[in-house]
């Protein structure tokens, strides 16, 4: 039995901890209970994994493999610290991402627009790319790509990691995913920024009508965002926060490209199909500055490699589990 506290419990614990200390008086760090709401669809995808590998896992004559290693102590115990930090870790980014007004007001879009600009030869890359995709076919189907990918993302993601019965995978990829994630979140307090489609809304309120999802949404963050920054009694979703340097969006695909490549190969070349759409759509509806993007895609190969060096693995896992 594994007793001593993985890397993604420590980092946790420490992120909340911070984020509890520094803005104790705001209520949004005391209701930490809510982690416990926030790991049940984490839950739902470890089960629905079970139910998909078994069958599989019998039709190759492993079944009662399977069942032998899911059904151990040492299994159960892992998954029940999983499921619940799954919860615990996204409740506190979420704290962190919706706390960065008050703590740190000062926003850097013009800065991020100004360096896009110089590092791609005096053009804006989100003028660049809104410009070449701007073919209202092309718009809509962006509009519906980037957010129902990334959500897919997510959902496929859970499903393989948390049900894998291979420990060092699954533990391995939580490790590596806790650190993009609550690293980023305390990026965006380090640099606050809203997004180019907020900080330039002349670029794409023409689109308006293409981009419906998409402007649905930043209208909803943006009313959230206020009802935070000054401080009017009301409704506050924990998961609205703004926030656009790195992009963890296009951070957390490529991070599940670069394990799914050499645990599952075929999902990998899905997982590389997904990273090119949301790095482009991140662009193109103007939730993200090319740089936020590419800093996203650094930050992911950081927590990869730092996770596969600490485990002295120089190929990869190359674990199907």
């Amino acid at each position: 039995m594994h007793r001593r506290p993985y890397f993604f419990e420590i980092l946790t614990v420490v992120s909340f901890t911070a984020i509890a200390i520094w803005m104790a008086p705001l209520h949004p760090a005391r209701r930490w209970l809510a982690s416990f709401s926030l790991a049940l669809p984490f839950l739902g995808a470890l089960l629905a994994g079970v139910a998909i590998r078994y069958p599989l896992a019998r039709r190759r004559g492993r079944g009662r493999a399977f069942l032998r290693v899911i059904r151990s102590r040492r299994w159960i115990t892992d998954s029940v610290r999983l499921v619940f930090f799954c919860g615990f870790w996204t409740y506190t980014y979420c704290c962190i991402k919706l706390l960065i007004p008050l703590a740190h007001p000062r926003l850097f879009d013009q800065e991020l627009w100004n360096l896009d600009t110089h590092l791609f030869f005096g053009i804006s890359p989100n003028v660049f790319f809104v410009s070449l995709f701007s073919h209202p076919w092309a718009l809509e189907a962006i509009d519906w790509t980037y957010s129902n990918v990334f959500l897919a993302s997510l959902w496929i993601a859970a499903v393989y990691f948390l049900s894998a019965p291979s420990r060092r995978l699954r533990v391995a990829f939580m490790n590596s995913n806790v650190a993009l994630w609550l690293i980023g979140a305390w990026l965006y307090m380090l640099v606050p920024s809203l997004g180019p489609a907020y900080r330039f809304p002349e670029v794409w309120l023409p689109l308006a009508a293409n981009l419906g999802r998409t402007q649905f949404l930043q209208r909803m963050l943006m009313t959230n965002y206020q009802t935070v920054l000054q401080g009017r009694r009301g409704p506050i979703s924990l998961v609205y926060g703004i926030a656009a340097f790195p992009s963890l969006h296009v951070g957390f695909v490529t991070l599940v490209w670069l394990w799914m490549r050499r645990s599952w190969r075929p999902a990998g070349l899905v997982f590389g199909a997904f990273t090119v759409l949301i790095f482009i759509g991140s662009i193109v509806t103007g939730w993200h500055y090319l740089v936020d993007s590419t800093a996203g895609v650094v930050l992911a190969w950081a927590c990869w490699a730092a996770v596969r060096k600490g485990l002295g693995v120089s190929g990869g896992l190359g674990v199907r589990g």
